[in-house]
């Protein structure tokens, strides 16, 4: 029997496990749709925040609808399992990819870092700065022998410019091997940290890196020269004046990510010319996630196109909260809305205790006025005398009382006032 999170989402497969979590291949049960679900144990205060955050990417307007941005759509939470739900990608990571293949070619490196660059472009455009971008959280779509389709995923430490931000002194975020220098510096956060890293994925691309072997920033430049010296690919020299120009020790002196990327022309031959390791090998990406069954999945745009046949929570709160605030309107036939009913007054017939017989002879239980209810000094049982309720004193009569004995000590003041003045003025 499989496990069911919060009563949405339904957990079918492990598909990968992580420090932070472990990956699954579920059932959104609002939409009946297979997606992704990543599922972590929630610790403090603060994993529900980088959750919240990296749910609002998603929900931010048009980030989620990118053909190369991947995040998650909602998330849900139980007792202390927290699950982000998004739809779920079916080619594994660039990461893996690199293992699998090996090095890439130059021209294959350079379009997938142009659709790397327009996922970022768009983020910071709306004011985000991705903040972890690397190989492992690039995601790969199933193409076979055609071009390649990346996805920009994991926004967990992604951060807004309205975002309120604490001090980061001795503070770094991001992975080890792509992180801008000066965020090991710790000089805050900017765009063009992304832009850098965006650029040493191009090169771990390139030269993939041994397990455990990482560079510091300043020798990438020079390891870049190194690997493209001898490349007779015809995109490896603007490939490596561009990365050097994203490579550089200085922020500013960087370009945008939308200015990188206009800078790489989109492809004008077949994907089987261009798309090949550094081997020369057709680079295929295959589908690592094959099952037999056939559920509709959850598009990778988000489940706008399945909300049709399940309301979100908002929209169906919304329209609860309209229909109760709203007046009755006239049927579709026309005709006039019902008065509204109109309550009966109690009747009690002799001998009756609270209680009336309908026509069809059925007793029917009716809430009839009692003032006794609300003045136990009348509940009195039957035949003896009622009690008079005692006298309840009256606010307002205190606070005549008081402001009489205020008037008379003003008075009486004010006479022996008098009196000292008369016997000064005698003496």
């Amino acid at each position: 029997m499989s496990d069911v999170i919060a009563g949405r989402i339904e957990l079918l497969t492990p598909l990968a496990r992580g420090a932070s979590g472990s990956l699954w291949r579920a059932i959104d049960r609002r939409y009946g749709a297979v997606c992704a679900a990543k599922v972590m144990r929630q610790r403090d205060g603060a994993d529900m925040l980088r959750f919240v955050r990296e749910q609002t990417v998603g929900s931010a307007q048009g980030l989620g609808k990118h053909p190369h941005l991947l995040p998650p759509y909602t998330w849900v939470a139980e007792d202390d399992t927290i699950v982000l739900v998004m739809p779920l990608a079916h080619g594994g990571t660039l990461a893996g990819a690199l293992a699998e293949h090996g090095a890439l070619s130059p021209s294959l490196v350079a379009q997938l870092l142009r659709q790397l660059l327009d996922a970022l472009a768009t983020m910071h455009e709306a004011s985000w700065v991705h903040r972890d971008v690397k190989p492992a959280n690039l995601l790969l779509q199933p193409s076979g022998d055609g071009a390649p389709h990346l996805l920009l995923a994991d926004f967990g430490i992604a951060l807004h410019d309205t975002d309120v931000r604490l001090t980061e002194t001795g503070f770094t975020h991001g992975t080890p091997g792509f992180m801008a220098p000066e965020v090991l510096e710790g000089m805050g956060t900017s765009a063009s940290q992304d832009v850098w890293a965006a650029a040493a994925c191009a090169l771990e691309a390139l030269a993939p890196s041994r397990p455990r072997e990482r560079l510091l920033p300043a020798e990438l430049p020079e390891r870049l020269r190194t690997v493209l010296a001898t490349s007779l690919d015809p995109a490896s020299g603007p490939l490596e004046q561009l990365l050097q120009e994203m490579l550089s020790s200085d922020p500013p002196a960087r370009p945008s990510a939308a200015q990188a990327r206009d800078r790489i022309p989109p492809p004008s031959s077949p994907a089987t010319s261009w798309s090949r390791a550094a081997n020369g090998a057709l680079f295929v990406v295959t589908d690592q996630v094959e099952t037999s069954d056939s559920l509709q999945e959850v598009p990778l745009d988000g489940p706008g196109t399945l909300a049709g046949l399940a309301p979100g929570l908002h929209e169906r709160l919304t329209a609860l909260s309209r229909s109760a605030s709203s007046p009755p309107v006239a049927s579709s036939a026309g005709a006039p809305p019902a008065p509204p009913v109109q309550p009966q007054q109690p009747q009690q017939p002799s001998g009756s205790s609270g209680s009336t017989t309908g026509s069809s002879g059925n007793t029917t239980e009716r809430f009839v006025h009692d003032p006794t209810r609300r003045n136990p000094a009348m509940q009195q049982p039957l035949g003896q005398p009622a009690v008079p309720a005692p006298p309840v004193p009256s606010p307002r009569r205190g606070r005549v009382t008081w402001t009489g004995v205020l008037l008379l000590v003003i008075s009486v003041l004010c006479l022996v006032g008098a009196g000292v003045l008369l016997w000064s003025a005698l003496g």
